[in-house]
């Protein structure tokens, strides 16, 4: 398998394929709303420079979870094509 041209594809189609995959899905939704809410508290709660190192490790763990869905679709485009051959 070519990882570099399925990492461009994943890439290229990724804002479609979060909308095909969340779009209609009410608990995500949902949980999207809640995480927004509870920011908005905790952002009440704390003081500015802990506010930053919030959002900061925020950004991190997104980052994290970005990278961790792109190795998940490229494993499992390798073992598709295991299983094809």
């Amino acid at each position: 398998m070519d990882r570099d041209f399925m990492r461009q594809f994943y890439r290229s189609r990724l804002p479609e394929v979060l909308d095909e995959a969340t779009g209609s899905d009410l608990s995500f939704r949902d949980a999207e709303q809640q995480r927004t809410r509870l920011e908005s508290r905790l952002q009440g709660m704390v003081d500015e420079p802990a506010w930053e190192i919030y959002r900061q490790l925020s950004d991190l763990s997104g980052n994290i979870e970005r990278m961790l869905c792109e190795e998940l679709y490229l494993k499992g485009a390798e073992d598709r094509e295991k299983m094809l051959r």
